[in-house]
């Protein structure tokens, strides 16, 4: 019988010093330190064209829009995530007077990668889902044209999916009137030959 291989867990308190001073990024995840990849040219593509549009969609409403660099603290502070784009309605709960780490997304979106889609769609979701302030959880892919859009039912607490499959479609995202036409979102991105 082989023994398994110990792996050394670090406290949040020494994550997030060692995460303020580092030149890269590291999600933390009960204890365990999970260095960030690069992203590609048409996942930083899409980012940008999601804050664009969504910044001109809240210019005069009371939420602010971020970019991968905020992260989110998830399961009572117990994983540390950098959301692709997070929304937060009204005032940030940041864990502490740091100011870069919030508690309160409303609404995170993640651009899916070969590498990262059954993490975002699995264990990273089931964490979001923990928290009491997230009204949608949204997966971009990047191959093709496809929004899943997850929105937390207020009444019953339960998630319900909807989603847009064609550039000529879209997608309502809680929070905002207007809609998030698939054509803007993908903009200038090129898809892989089938």
């Amino acid at each position: 019988m082989e023994a398994e291989a110990s792996i050394d867990k670090i406290s949040v308190k020494d994550y997030l010093a060692t995460e303020r001073k580092s030149d890269t990024k590291h999600e933390y995840i009960d204890g365990i330190i999970k260095p960030m990849s690069g992203a590609s040219y048409f996942h930083t593509l899409i980012c940008g064209n999601i804050i664009r549009i969504l910044g001109s969609f809240v210019l005069k409403q009371n939420i602010t829009i971020h970019g991968s660099d905020l992260r989110v603290a998830a399961r009572e502070g117990s994983r540390y995530y950098y959301p692709d784009v997070v929304l937060i309605k009204e005032e940030p709960n940041f864990t502490d007077h740091q100011f870069d780490t919030v508690m309160n997304p409303h609404i995170v979106i993640e651009v899916l990668s070969e590498s990262t889609e059954g993490y975002d769609r699995g264990d990273k979701f089931q964490s979001y889902r923990m928290l009491e302030s997230l009204q949608a959880y949204v997966l971009v892919a990047q191959d093709k044209p496809l929004v899943e859009v997850f929105t937390r039912d207020a009444e019953t607490n339960q998630w319900v999916l909807s989603e847009a499959r064609d550039l000529e479609s879209h997608v309502q995202l809680p929070l905002l009137k207007e809609k998030l036409v698939l054509s803007d979102i993908y903009a200038k991105v090129k898809f892989p030959a089938k």
